[in-house]
């Protein structure tokens, strides 16, 4: 990214289950709104909008992104670097799409991290006051798929 005239290397991380990502530039985390047009992003910050054009390929989703499905589970990892202020789920607990599963606090903002799937949570691995890293793991959910049997 070209900032008055200075080459920046910048990361984003998509926020699961919102239309917001963590712009990582140098060692400052901004939440910012991203919308993807054909040749430039559209981007906000703390209110201000500004337009990116871009030389590279469009956003999509990656292997390596925040989260993942495998085999029917899903592993929500931490999009972001701080510290778990709070853990909303346990092992057992039944989640919707969109429940908050864990707070994330970074840079004095806190971060709702939610489900994107129905189901059970398998595991936790985190506890509050924990500090993590991006692509760390963070909950285990698995996937509940709806019995499409009839009733009698």
């Amino acid at each position: 990214m070209n900032v008055d005239g200075v080459w920046r290397l910048v990361r984003l991380q998509p926020i699961p289950g919102s239309p917001n990502y963590v712009l990582v530039l140098e060692d400052r985390l901004l939440e910012v709104l991203v919308s993807e047009g054909p040749n430039a992003i559209a981007v906000q910050v703390g209110g201000h909008s500004y337009t990116v054009e871009t030389t590279r390929r469009r956003l999509r989703s990656r292997p390596d992104e925040p989260d993942q499905f495998v085999e029917g589970r899903w592993l929500l990892r931490a999009p972001l670097t701080g510290v778990v202020s709070e853990v909303r789920a346990a092992a057992g607990d039944r989640v919707a799409a969109g429940d908050v599963l864990v707070v994330v606090e970074a840079m004095k903002m806190l971060n709702d991290l939610r489900s994107r799937v129905d189901g059970v949570v398998s595991s936790v691995h985190v506890q509050e006051t924990q500090r993590v890293e991006i692509g760390d793991p963070l909950v285990e959910v698995r996937e509940e798929v709806e019995s499409s049997s009839p009733r009698p």
